[in-house]
C-alpha cells in the first residue's frame, strides 16, 4: 500500500542523512518530492536518482524569501503542498562555558528560524488547498538535554515550542493541518559518523552511543523515516501536537542517581 499516492511533499535537509531517509521513504510511498537542501551536488544526485517524482531546490532553512521560493516552486511543479517534513540540522558540543554566541545563533537559525519560517509559509500553502501534515525532526535533546549541547538542546526546544504552537493554531482555525514532532535518539547518519571517525576508538565510541539506549544499538535512518511517514499519511488524522519519541527506549530510563529532577 502507497500511503502518500498522490500527495506532494517538501522535505529540508534531504540531501544526506535522516532527510535522505525520508525522500526515499515518500517516493517509496507514492508521493512527489521537493528535496531541499544547501549541499546542491549531493541533493541533485539524489533527486535524480529518486526518479521523475523527484526534484531539488537549494534551500537555506534561515533564509525567509528562499522559503518564499521554495513553496513557490511546489506549487507551480505540483499544483500544492501536503507534506512539509523540517528537518535541516546542525549538531556539534559545546558545554555553558564553551559555547560561544556564534554557536548559539547558527543551531538557532537553522532548527528555529527555519522550522518558524517553514510552518510559516508551509501552512500558508496547505491551507489553501484543504490541509496538510508538518512533521518536524526533534531531538531527545529537547526532552532530556545533556550538559554538552547547550545550543543544540535549546534550539531544539524552541523547535518543539513552534511545533506545539502551530498544531494548536492550525487546529483553532479548521484549517485541516497537523503539526507532529518526531525525536530520535543517536542514529547511523554522516553526522554521527563525523564523531565516530574523530574519535581515537571509533568502535568504542558506537558501543557507548548504543549503550545509551535500552534496546542496546544506534537506530537506522530508515526506523527514523518510518514514523516520519505515519505522521505525515492519513493513518495519523488524529494526532496533533504530539511528541513521538524513537529512542530505543532512552527517555523511558530513569534518571540516575543524583541526576534529573
Amino acid at each position: 500500500m502507497q500511503r502518500l499516492n498522490g500527495k506532494v511533499a517538501l522535505v529540508t535537509g534531504a540531501a544526506s542523512g535522516i532527510g535522505a531517509g525520508i525522500a526515499r521513504c515518500f517516493i517509496a510511498e507514492g508521493a512527489r518530492v521537493l528535496l531541499t537542501d544547501i549541499k546542491d551536488a549531493q541533493g541533485a544526485a539524489l533527486a535524480d536518482e529518486l526518479g521523475p517524482n523527484a526534484a531539488y531546490l537549494s534551500l537555506d532553512v534561515g533564509d525567509e524569501a528562499a522559503w518564499q521560493a521554495a513553496v513557490a516552486d511546489v506549487e507551480k511543479r505540483w499544483g500544492r503542498l501536503d507534506v512539509l517534513v523540517n528537518n535541516a540540522g546542525i549538531s556539534y558540543p559545546g558545554h555553558i562555558e564553551a559555547a560561544t554566541l556564534d554557536d548559539w545563533n547558527a543551531h538557532m537559525r537553522v532548527h528555529g528560524v527555519g522550522t518558524f519560517l517553514g510552518c510559516k509559509y508551509g501552512v500558508g500553502s496547505m491551507k489553501k488547498s484543504g490541509g496538510g501534515a508538518i512533521v518536524n525532526i526533534s531531538s531527545v535533546e529537547s526532552i532530556r538535554p545533556g550538559p554538552l549541547f547547550v545550543s543544540y538542546a535549546a534550539a531544539k526546544g524552541a523547535q518543539d515550542a513552534v511545533t506545539k504552537t502551530v498544531a494548536l493554531y492550525c487546529g483553532e482555525q479548521n484549517y485541516n493541518i497537523r503539526c507532529n514532532s518526531v525525536h530520535p535518539a543517536a542514529t547511523r547518519t554522516p553526522n554521527l559518523q563525523q564523531y565516530l571517525d574523530a574519535s581515537d576508538d571509533p568502535a568504542g565510541l558506537e558501543a557507548i552511543y548504543a549503550g545509551m539506549q535500552p534496546l542496546r544499538r544506534i537506530a537506522e535512518v530508515s526506523e527514523i523515516a518510518a514514523a516520519v511517514l505515519f505522521l505525515a499519511s492519513d493513518e495519523a488524522s488524529f494526532m496533533t501536537g504530539h511528541q513521538m519519541y524513537v529512542d530505543g527506549g532512552v527517555l523511558a530510563k530513569p534518571y540516575p542517581a543524583g541526576e534529573g529532577a
